[in-house]
């Protein structure tokens, strides 16, 4: 009998010994920009599939929201914080600043963000690398993973890198939580084809005219000129001071990354071909709705047949009472007259009685609600998690798009049937009220919106878990066998433009000698015929 149990005892702890070894953690730090909305989001939940696969997850966030570290909801990660170039409460103001020009035209919109590239982003990355205690801690990660729209990924991993005999093998991995970017697609080695393939922030589908195809290749290299050149501007400073000049690009650094994560997907988002390296993980924030505090479920309950309207404007926009309060009444005019309830993010409450049908909440559990069966539509500003949210749970969906991509967003509701768009400089009560009453009432939103749920939902694994086992995969085995030679390639022969001048000089070539030579003959034939011709006048 005791030598059974000792044979059992040695099985288990053989297997358990295994099981550990297997399941050997790795130290994968992630930079999601500053550590503040959507991008956060989407990245916190990769985070989390890698720390239920035993893997150490740290993130690298700004001071500015050091408020992530003391969440409890994070504190499976950890986290290296920097102190911002700015003070935090500027940081804030820069952000709100997003929200006074969100009505604005789209000109003054660029030059906002711009600005705000240019003032957050070389600066503080130089306060990153010139920490050498925060450095050494960094020399202990395998992997990164590093949000497009803030290249500082690159210097750090150059700076970990310089001066050593033996590279570290740091795996990169590039993460766009947006949509499509050209310049993120090309990086990986992937065909951009602005035939069908829209540019982001054009607001084009993938069926385009004539003027619409002209205006996304153009479209397409003034973003390119327009960040390139800001980036340039903001990190070509710190590269000297840092003694990194010369040895990485902001915009090109990223073209020999291991892999690339991009947060689209084909049931909502329009078909493109990929490389093997770049991997469509859309729908990071989604997942199955949790149950609602007392509160709010009463709330919710107490709408009877008629449903909710859940409604945010984004975290930007949150605190819309004090940046634009004729806004806000013509939202709660438009909401008096529904049947429906409505939730709405909105931090400050106006001076004023909302009506009786609507509740307010600074902070909202969007994805609980969206997949709350009396949730009738989802009217919100254009963000990409938002709309995979919206996707997942089938619920049809009124887009405002302000800014950004989410022009882009607003294409793709409209062309697949998930909903309508609103023109922000259109808006009015009576707009609003009649665009809110024909998604919820005509059945063929809905209908599209269950569709493209079960294709959501039709998956072998969950966005996040694809995610994790791809950045696990790379770790392991690298990324090069799956890179694209294209990145190798010159301009001339990527787009295969010395091949097309060498058939079109061989057809030009063939097509002159055949000329010659047919102007040859018919000169012969007609002297011929002329010499034969006088010799026979001659003859009579």
């Amino acid at each position: 009998m005791s030598s059974k149990i000792i044979i059992v005892f040695v099985v288990l702890a053989t297997g358990l010994t295994l099981h550990i070894e297997e399941a050997h953690g790795e130290n994968i730090l992630i930079s999601p920009i500053y550590g503040e909305g959507s991008h956060f989001l989407a990245a916190s939940a990769i985070g989390e599939s890698l720390v239920k696969r035993g893997h150490e997850v740290t993130f690298l966030i700004s001071n500015a929201y050091a408020h992530r570290a003391k969440d409890p909801k994070y504190a499976k990660f950890s986290f290296e914080i920097f102190n911002h170039s700015l003070p935090v409460e500027t940081v804030h103001e820069m952000m709100n600043s997003i929200g006074h020009v969100a009505f604005e035209g789209a000109s003054d919109q660029f030059n906002t963000m711009l600005k705000l590239m240019m003032e957050m982003t070389g600066e503080n990355c130089k306060i990153i690398i010139t920490d050498r205690v925060l450095m050494r801690r960094l020399e202990a990660m395998d992997a990164m993973i590093m949000d497009i729209s803030w290249p500082c990924g690159v210097y750090i991993r150059a700076a970990l890198q310089k001066g050593r005999e033996t590279p570290k093998d740091l795996k990169m991995i590039a993460n766009s939580p947006t949509t499509l970017w050209s310049g993120f697609v090309m990086a990986a080695g992937s065909p951009f084809d602005y035939a069908y393939m829209p540019e982001t922030m054009t607001g084009f589908t993938n069926r385009m005219n004539f003027f619409q195809r002209l205006s996304n290749l153009v479209q397409s290299t003034l973003i390119k000129a327009s960040i390139t050149s800001t980036m340039l501007s903001s990190f070509q400073k710190m590269e000297k001071e840092v003694g990194l000049q010369n040895t990485v690009d902001p915009f090109y650094g990223f073209t020999d990354f291991d892999l690339y994560l991009s947060n689209i997907h084909f049931a909502s988002d329009f078909p493109v071909p990929m490389v093997p390296n770049l991997i469509a993980v859309g729908g990071l924030t989604t997942k199955p709705a949790a149950h609602l505090e007392k509160e709010l479920e009463e709330f919710v309950q107490s709408s009877g047949e008629h449903g909710v309207i859940v409604f945010t404007l984004g975290t930007y926009l949150a605190s819309i009472t004090t940046i634009r309060p004729e806004i806000v009444t013509m939202f709660a005019e438009a909401f008096r007259r529904l049947p429906q309830k409505v939730i709405w993010q909105l931090k400050e409450l106006p001076d004023w009685e909302l009506p009786s049908n609507v509740k307010a909440m600074p902070w909202l559990p969007q994805n609980d609600l969206l997949g709350h069966p009396k949730t009738r539509a989802f009217m919100y500003q254009g963000g990409n998690n938002g709309f995979q949210e919206a996707c997942y749970h089938g619920v049809p969906i009124v887009v405002i798009p302000l800014q950004g991509d989410q022009y882009d967003v607003a294409a793709r509701i409209e062309a697949r049937g998930l909903g309508k768009k609103i023109e922000k400089l259109e808006l009015n009560a009576e707009i609003i009220y009649e665009t809110l009453t024909e998604v919820i009432k005509n059945p063929s939103y809905k209908k599209v919106a269950d569709q493209v749920s079960a294709i959501y939902k039709d998956q072998p694994m969950s966005a996040p878990d694809r995610a994790a086992f791809w950045i696990e995969h790379v770790i392991k085995f690298g990324g090069a066998y799956m890179r694209s030679p294209a990145n190798d390639l010159t301009f001339i022969q990527y787009h295969l433009l010395d091949v097309y001048a060498f058939l079109t000089a061989v057809i030009v070539i063939f097509l002159a000698v055949v000329y010659y030579t047919l102007k040859f003959c018919l000169t012969r034939c007609c002297r011929m015929i002329g010499l034969g011709s006088s010799r026979k006048s001659k003859t009579e």
